[in-house]
């Protein structure tokens, strides 16, 4: 209309008017749009046979097609032969606005699709499902190219809260054009599943390459402004069943991740199989056990000293020279110190058994302090 100086209205299929320039004519019924609908073809309008016609003015109105069929009309409101001139220009719009309206529309469902199918593929329980199985050809999904399950989880950097819905699709969207074949969709208000495309080679997990794709994902979030985010790699698992496990697998090692090496961005379970290892401990009765036994230590050490030690020692990989450097102490002070620690939790640290057990403790201890 600002291009034109002419009203314009929109009418829908029943001839309803559904949008004008006039705020009054909304939802009213347009005759001449009737007509136009009735006959399938432009009809023009003087002033004299607007007049005996139920909410229509003088000018033109010509019927809107999308995918062949007429689904509406569009009228310009002036003298027929004035207005003629700019039809082609206000039909094209609308039918391009419509166009565009409905391909989003089928994005946004093709969207729902896809985010249904991963949802199903990572749950589990999809086999037998025939809508699973349509709505799988139908987003023409090649479920035979080995995949693994990654993780990305995103907080707003100021707050460590949720970050809003449209910045999660934005940065859906922007990851998703890696690769196509690679599977993305939003699992909660804070994560992102991606069902990465993988390589075999020889039919074994090309590892490395995973790892390249992981660090790809970082670079790309690291450009995005006040969001934190975390990625975790899973294990992966031969087959379509496998995708369930690699996901769980992927869930626990971001867990573990968050609580060993908390400033840390990328996880991935193959690095980390010993610290999975340990937070399954915890979730059966062999962790508290180990807990409960290493209390007797903290009980024991009043300013902290002993548990430092352990601390340091652990970090040196059990270097007796560097840890007594570390410390800042003479080795007769750390010897006196670890010879203690033997006598409280009655065992010896020359012995592997009880070495390792010491350190799986310390490592719960660790964890066992930070906040969820």
């Amino acid at each position: 209309m600002k291009i034109i100086c002419h009203n314009v209205n929109v009418m829908n299929h029943q001839a309803i008017i559904v949008g004008s320039g006039d705020p009054d004519r909304i939802d009213q019924l347009h005759e001449g749009a009737l007509q136009v609908l009735n006959a399938k073809a432009e009809i023009d309008f003087d002033s004299d046979q607007a007049e005996s016609l139920t909410g229509v003015q003088g000018g033109i109105n010509i019927p809107i097609t999308n995918d062949g069929q007429i689904i509406g009309v569009v009228g310009i409101t002036g003298n027929p032969n004035e207005v003629r001139k700019y039809a082609d220009l206000v039909v094209m719009t609308a039918e391009l606005v419509l166009e565009q309206a409905m391909l989003a529309a089928q994005v946004r469902w093709d969207r729902r699709l896809q985010e249904s199918v991963i949802v199903r593929l990572i749950e589990g329980g999809w086999q037998n499902d025939t809508l699973f199985n349509d709505r799988v050809e139908r987003m023409k999904i090649d479920l035979n190219i080995p995949r693994v399950a990654m993780i990305v989880d995103l907080r707003s950097a100021e707050t460590q809260k949720d970050i809003s819905l449209s910045t999660m699709q934005g940065i859906l969207r922007l990851l998703e054009k890696r690769d196509p074949d690679t599977l993305l969709a939003i699992s909660s208000p804070t994560q992102i599943v991606i069902l990465q495309k993988i390589y075999l080679r020889n039919e074994h997990w090309d590892y490395q390459n995973s790892k390249e794709q992981l660090a790809k994902y970082r670079q790309q979030l690291e450009k995005q402004p006040d969001i934190d985010f975390k990625i975790s790699l899973g294990q992966y698992f031969e087959g379509i069943k496998g995708l369930a496990e690699s996901y769980q697998s992927a869930l626990k090692t971001l867990e573990v991740g968050k609580l060993s090496h908390p400033r840390q961005q990328l996880f991935t379970a193959r690095d980390m199989l010993l610290d999975l290892v340990l937070k399954d401990s915890l979730e059966s009765w062999s962790g508290p056990q180990l807990l409960a036994d290493y209390e007797k230590l903290v009980k024991k050490d009043s300013n902290g000293s002993l548990q430092k030690t352990l601390q340091v020692y652990f970090a040196n990989n059990t270097d007796f020279a560097q840890t007594a450097e570390n410390l800042h102490v003479h080795r007769n002070t750390l010897r006196y110190r670890l010879d203690k620690i033997n006598d409280i939790l009655d065992i010896d640290l020359k012995n592997l058994q009880d070495l390792f057990r010491l350190y799986i403790a310390t490592r719960l201890s660790e964890w066992d302090k930070r906040p969820d």
